[in-house]
């Protein structure tokens, strides 16, 4: 791959994955658990297309996804044995799970203690020696402040904190909402990747849009809204007539795969298209100057 391609790819990937960290991050999903989901994908998506011996070469697999032997065989590993990936927690989940099950933190009947801040004296349990022990250097002002937040601990009166939930659940989603997300995305960059890598003009699947040249009001957006609903539910009602119709005449034959069209209106955050050094900047930070409070 040219050089040019890849650093233009990179900064492709950069923008397709911020709204998308933006949801993890809501809902506790943290980098390890990322990076463990693109680990799988990479080896996957190397061992479906690139590597096609009749013995699987994990060496090769190594190369071309740039992991260690030792990763690819942690993948699969994983991917044929008979128990499911292990609960990878976010680090406010391991907290709260420390919290519910080390003896430390628990009294009787399996309960978990009320902890003050710091400890007073040796021994004592406290919420910043449970942070240090199941989230490593993450500072515990703010791990506090986000399990208080989203309703997991509460402070009392006498200055202590309360665990009254165990699982750090961020914002609600359905599962139906979480599958929906995982296949419209998918559909998505398939198609854009493969449009990407299109051998000669004309070719490819359907990939189109229609846009503002400078923007419009709040108001014209809400219109746009209503309008586009309206109009794009008359038109998909269309299509799924049509695909009625040819699945009739289609039944039976073996060439048959699914297909669809997806339709998105969207909204830009002008602000979330920048890089994180102009965000960087704008704040008047520098690398020097950032400290962990």
């Amino acid at each position: 791959m040219g050089q040019n391609v890849k650093e233009h790819l990179k900064l492709a990937l950069r923008m397709m994955l911020k709204p998308l960290v933006k949801l993890l991050i809501s809902q506790g999903v943290s980098h390890g658990d990322f990076s463990d989901v693109a680990k799988d994908v990479y080896v996957e998506m190397a061992i479906r297309h690139f590597e096609k011996s009749d013995r699987l070469n994990q060496s090769r697999v190594a190369i071309l996804t740039g992991l260690t032997r030792k990763e690819v065989k942690n993948v699969i590993d994983r991917a044929i044995g008979e128990e499911s990936y292990n609960k990878n927690y976010s680090r406010p989940s391991r907290v709260l799970a420390g919290w519910h099950s080390d003896p430390k933190y628990i009294g009787p009947y399996g309960v978990p203690l009320e902890i003050p801040y710091e400890s007073s004296g040796e021994g004592v349990p406290a919420f910043t020696e449970l942070v240090k022990t199941y989230s490593g250097d993450m500072a515990p002002r703010p791990m506090l402040k986000e399990l208080i937040r989203v309703g997991a601990v509460v402070e009392l009166e006498n200055k202590t904190y309360k665990a009254v939930r165990r699982d750090f659940e961020a914002e609600a989603l359905s599962p139906e909402l979480v599958e929906r997300l995982g296949k419209v995305g998918h559909y998505f960059f398939s198609t854009a990747a493969a449009n990407i890598e299109k051998r000669e003009q004309g070719s490819g699947y359907f990939d189109r849009r229609v846009y503002t040249d400078v923007g419009l009001s709040s108001e014209s957006i809400r219109e746009f809204d209503a309008y586009i609903k309206h109009r794009g539910q008359e038109f998909l009602e269309e299509l799924d007539n049509w695909f009625v119709a040819k699945e009739k005449s289609d039944r039976g034959r073996p060439d048959r795969k699914n297909t669809g069209l997806c339709m998105v209106h969207y909204v830009v955050n002008v602000e979330e298209e920048e890089e994180l050094r102009d965000l960087l900047v704008k704040r008047g930070l520098e690398i020097s100057s950032l400290s962990e409070s």
